[in-house]
C-alpha cells in the first residue's frame, strides 16, 4: 500500500494537485494505532478535485479508468489491483427526513467537521506524510480510545441517523467508548434511526455481528435504544423468565449462544435468532414455564426479521432452517445415546451442508443452560458417530428415485409418486444396507379412492385444528366438525375390516398431532373433549361401522395424549437423560 501511496505522490509532485492532495478517513486512524489499513480515501481540495486527479493517474498510465460519481464528487480508479476512492472536500446540507444531501465544493477544514467522529477526521498530507489534526482532538480521541462527534451530535445524527450505529460499531471493532455527550446524542436521536434504509442498517449490523464482541455490540444498542429499529422483537426476550434448564433470562441465554459461537454470519444470525419467539410461546402452569413450538414459532418470525432487513433469500431460508431444527437433540441424551442411526441418517439428509453449522449452533445452546443441563459432551460424542454414517450415505445414495416407482407401480406423474419416494427414503434411513428391488419390495401402493383420500385427511384435520384457534374458535367443535367430514368423505368406501378404519384413523391422527403442535390447549381437557367429540362424531356419520368406534378412535386418543404428556416435565418412565429435555 505504501508503495501506491508513494506511486501517486511522486505523480503530483510539482502540479496543481501538490500540497491540496490528502489520504483522509480510518487508513490514517489505524496509521496512528499501529494497524495495517487497505481502505484508502484521498481527499482533493478544490472543486471537481476527485474527478480531475483520478484522470490525471488515468492519463500518465498508473491506474484503471476512473468510475465517476458527479452528484458526490467521488471517483474510483484502480491501482495494482487495489481500490482507491477519490473524494473532493466538500460541505453537505440535508433536508428533513432526507438522507440525500446536497453537496458542494468547499475548504478542507468544513470537510473534516462534516465527518462523523473525530478519530476519523484525521488527514494526512500524501506528499509530506504529515498527519493534520484539525479538531484538534483526533489524535487525543485514538490515544484515549473515545468516539466522539466531530460537532454537536444533534447535527452529526440529525445528518445521518446510520451514524449512530457507526459508533456503536466503531466501539465494538476498536475497543473503544462512547464519549458522554455523543452517547446523549444517540439516545436523544435513536428513533431517527427509523429514516435509515433496511439495507444500510442490516450492513452496520453484519459488521457488529461479525465483530469479537458482538454482544457488546447488542448491549450498546439496548442501551442507547436503538434496538427497536434494528430488531425490535429481541426488547420482549429482555427479563423474559425461563424453565429450570437455564439460570438466566431469554435475552441473556441468547448472548451468551452468541459467545459461544465463531465469527459467522449464518451461525451467528441462528445463535441470536433461535429463541426469539419464546415470548410468543410462554407459558405458565402448574409444571412450571414451557415454551411449546417456540421452534417453529421462531423459524416463522427468523425469515420476518430477515427479510425485512433484506438479507437474501438463501442466507434466510439457510438460517431459518437452522432456527427450526435447533431442538431437534434435546432428547438425544449427554453423549447423545439415545438418538437412533436411522434418526441421524435423516438429519444428515435433511440438513445436507448445513449440518456442520447446525451441530456449532447446538453446541453453543448446550453450553449457554444452566450448569446442571448443558450437555457438553453431546455434540462431540455425535460428530464421531456422524462422520461414520456419513461415509456409508455418501458410499451409496438412495437407491430409488421417481422414475424407479413409476416403473415399478406402472404409473405416470402425480403426487403419489413424491409420497412413495418418500416412504422409499424412510425403509432406506432403516435398512441403509438393502438394494434398489428390495426396498420396492416393501413399498405400497392402491390407486383406490380410499388411499388417495387418507393425505386429505391428514392435511384437513390439519388446518382445521389450527384454523380453529387462530380464528378464536372451540377446537373441540371444529375436531367433531372435521371428523364428520372426514368419515362422510369414506362413508361410500368398504370400511367393513377393523384395519381400515384404523387406517382411517391413523390418517386423522395425523392431521391433528400436527395442528395440535401450533396451538397447545391444555392437556387434560384437549383430550377429555377430543375424545367425546370424535367418537360421537363417528357413531353418528358411520353408524355400520359403530362396532369399530373404539378401535377408530383409539389411535387419535392415545397419540394426542401422548403428543400432550410427552411435552410434561416429567413422564412416568422416563429415565434421568430425558428430564434434561428442552421444553
Amino acid at each position: 500500500m505504501k508503495d501506491i501511496l508513494d506511486m501517486i505522490a511522486t505523480a503530483i509532485k510539482g502540479t496543481e494537485f501538490s500540497g491540496r492532495t490528502f489520504i483522509v478517513g480510518g487508513y490514517v486512524r489505524d496509521y496512528i494505532r499501529g494497524e495495517k489499513s487497505f481502505d484508502i480515501d484521498i481527499a482533493v481540495e478544490m472543486p471537481d478535485g476527485a474527478r480531475k486527479l483520478s484522470e490525471f493517474l488515468y492519463r500518465k498510465g498508473l491506474s484503471s479508468h476512473p468510475v465517476y460519481f458527479a452528484r458526490f464528487g467521488t471517483s474510483y480508479i484502480d491501482i495494482n489491483g487495489h481500490k482507491i476512492e477519490f473524494v473532493m472536500t466538500r460541505s453537505e446540507s440535508y433536508q428533513e427526513r432526507s438522507r440525500k444531501p446536497e453537496v458542494s465544493s468547499a475548504p478542507i477544514l468544513d470537510d473534516v467537521y462534516r465527518r462523523d467522529f473525530t478519530i476519523n477526521s484525521l488527514i494526512m498530507d500524501i506528499e509530506k506524510r504529515e498527519i493534520i489534526d484539525l479538531t484538534g482532538r483526533g489524535i487525543s480521541d485514538i490515544e484515549a480510545k473515545l468516539i466522539r462527534a466531530t460537532s454537536d451530535p444533534e447535527i452529526i445524527f440529525g445528518e445521518d441517523p446510520l451514524r449512530m450505529l457507526r459508533a456503536v460499531r466503531f466501539a465494538v471493532q476498536l475497543g473503544f467508548e462512547i464519549e458522554s455527550r455523543t452517547a446523549d446524542g444517540i439516545r436523544c436521536n435513536a428513533a431517527r434511526l427509523e429514516n435509515i434504509s433496511w439495507e444500510r442498517r442490516r450492513d452496520e449490523l453484519t459488521k457488529m455481528l461479525l465483530t469479537a464482541d458482538p454482544i457488546r455490540a447488542f448491549r450498546l444498542m439496548f442501551d442507547y435504544g436503538l434496538i427497536r429499529n434494528v430488531i425490535p422483537e429481541l426488547e420482549n426476550m429482555a427479563q423474559l423468565e425461563q424453565n429450570r434448564y437455564h439460570d438466566s433470562d431469554a435475552l441473556e441465554h441468547t448472548f451468551r449462544v452468541l459467545h459461544n459461537t465463531k465469527s459467522d454470519l449464518k451461525l451467528r444470525l441462528a445463535a441470536l435468532l433461535h429463541d426469539i419467539a419464546k415470548p410468543d410461546t410462554h407459558i405458565v402452569n402448574d409444571s412450571g414455564i414451557h415454551f411449546y413450538g417456540h421452534h417453529e414459532r421462531g423459524a416463522q418470525i427468523t425469515q420476518k426479521v430477515l427479510r425485512r432487513l433484506r438479507y437474501p433469500g438463501s442466507l434466510r431460508d439457510e438460517v431459518t432452517q437452522l432456527v427450526r431444527y435447533h431442538m431437534y437433540l434435546k432428547k438425544a441424551g449427554e453423549t447423545a445415546e439415545i438418538i437412533t442411526d436411522k434418526s441421524l441418517r435423516k438429519l444428515i439428509l435433511l440438513l445436507g451442508p448445513l449440518l456442520d453449522t447446525f451441530l456449532e449452533l447446538v453446541h453453543a445452546d448446550n453450553l449457554a443452560h444452566a450448569p446442571e443441563y448443558r450437555l457438553q459432551n453431546q455434540v462431540p460424542a455425535l460428530k464421531k458417530r456422524i462422520k461414520e454414517l456419513r461415509k456409508k450415505i455418501d458410499r451409496v445414495p438412495l437407491p430409488v428415485n421417481g422414475k424407479d416407482i413409476k416403473d415399478y407401480f406402472g404409473i405416470g406423474e402425480g403426487v403419489e409418486v413424491g409420497a412413495i419416494l418418500r416412504h422409499a427414503e424412510e425403509i432406506w434411513l432403516e435398512n441403509p444396507d438393502w438394494g434398489k428391488e428390495k426396498i420396492l419390495q416393501n413399498l405400497f401402493f392402491k390407486e383406490d379412492k380410499m388411499q388417495k383420500e387418507e393425505s386429505k385427511v391428514t392435511q384437513v384435520t390439519r388446518e382445521a385444528v389450527k384454523k380453529a384457534y387462530d380464528m378464536g374458535e372451540d377446537v373441540f367443535k371444529a375436531l367433531s366438525k372435521i371428523t364428520k367430514e372426514i368419515v362422510v368423505t369414506a362413508k361410500d368406501e368398504d370400511l367393513s375390516s377393523k384395519e381400515k378404519v384404523q387406517k382411517l384413523a391413523k390418517e386423522a391422527y395425523e392431521g391433528a398431532k400436527q395442528g395440535a403442535r401450533n396451538v397447545q390447549p391444555d392437556a387434560e381437557e384437549f383430550v377429555k373433549k377430543a375424545s367425546k367429540a370424535i367418537m360421537e362424531a363417528i357413531k353418528v356419520a358411520a353408524p355400520k361401522v359403530a362396532h369399530f368406534t373404539q378401535d377408530a378412535f383409539k389411535g387419535i386418543y392415545e397419540g394426542a395424549k401422548d403428543v400432550y404428556e410427552s411435552k410434561k416435565d416429567v413422564r412416568e418412565g422416563c429415565n434421568k437423560k430425558e428430564k434434561k429435555e428442552e421444553e
